[in-house]
């Protein structure tokens, strides 16, 4: 048993450093209701669920992303009140005025928190239960199954890129490309010698995806009853089209790309 723990030292150090951090978001939050803080542990989330995946890799019955679960649901719990928050902005950013639309958005917001604080206790609870599970069940990741995961993933996004379509297809991409960002810390070491990452180009081309499936989101809230506004749903429309043949420039010869080193790239 003293083997096993040593062996899993250096993972189980770093989950417990990403847990924590996640844990002082949420409480930071019910403290303080500072928005901030509720994305900052949603973001977290992201990175946890992200490691997971990797972990998974070295044992393919491991019951990781099961026990992670729950701290799912308090993710989606938070998203309800994080996109009420994120809609307002969106009204205020192009100037948009709905008395009904905004009161609507504030009570979600309000009436959230509200049902999220109840649970606070509970939340907590859960929190250090999936920590202590999942510990238990870390394994040791080698090298080699670090370096084969990461280049099975991109050879996925290279083949969706590819075969370029503008649809959830390209949404999932950018979450695999997100997933082997959160991941660069922890892998890097593996990656050594193996296996390059120009980390510049992959975040340009997430963060790019990520415009354009925000303007999608942000067009149909605008094409909505109650502010049905034509004109800037079409100037939302007309900037995807330029974000789209960015992404499609971007998008052209992505291995390549995506495992050149930054300073050997153009």
């Amino acid at each position: 048993m003293l083997s096993r723990n040593m062996k899993k030292k250096e993972e189980a150090k770093y989950l417990d450093r990403e847990w924590l951090l996640m844990t002082a978001n949420l409480k930071a939050f019910f403290e303080t209701e500072d928005q901030e803080a509720l994305h900052k542990f949603r973001v977290a989330v992201k990175k946890l669920r992200a490691m997971l995946y990797l972990f998974e890799i070295a044992d393919t019955d491991s019951a990781l992303i099961k026990y992670f679960k729950p701290v799912r649901k308090i993710f989606k719990h938070a998203g309800v009140i994080r996109d009420a928050h994120i809609n307002l902005l969106l009204a205020k950013q192009y100037k948009l005025e709905n008395e009904l639309f905004e009161s609507s958005q504030r009570q979600i917001i309000e009436s959230g928190i509200i049902a999220f604080r109840t649970n606070s206790d509970g939340y907590f609870k859960t929190l250090k239960e999936a920590h202590k599970k999942i510990k238990s069940q870390l394994n040791k990741l080698s090298d080699k199954d670090i370096a084969a995961y990461y280049q099975e993933q991109l050879e996925q996004i290279a083949a969706n890129m590819s075969a370029l379509h503008f649809n959830e297809e390209l949404h999932t991409s950018r979450k695999l490309i997100k997933i082997l960002m959160y991941n660069k810390k922890l892998a890097e070491a593996a990656l050594e010698g193996s296996l390059s990452l120009n980390i510049g180009y992959l975040d340009k081309l997430q963060d790019t995806i990520g415009k354009w499936h925000d303007n999608i989101v942000t067009a149909e809230l605008f094409a909505q009853p109650e502010f049905h506004d034509k004109a800037l749903v079409a100037k939302l429309k007309r900037a995807n089209t330029a974000i789209r043949r960015n992404i499609a420039t971007m998008a052209k010869d992505f291995l390549p790309k995506a495992t050149t080193p930054e300073n050997n790239s153009n």
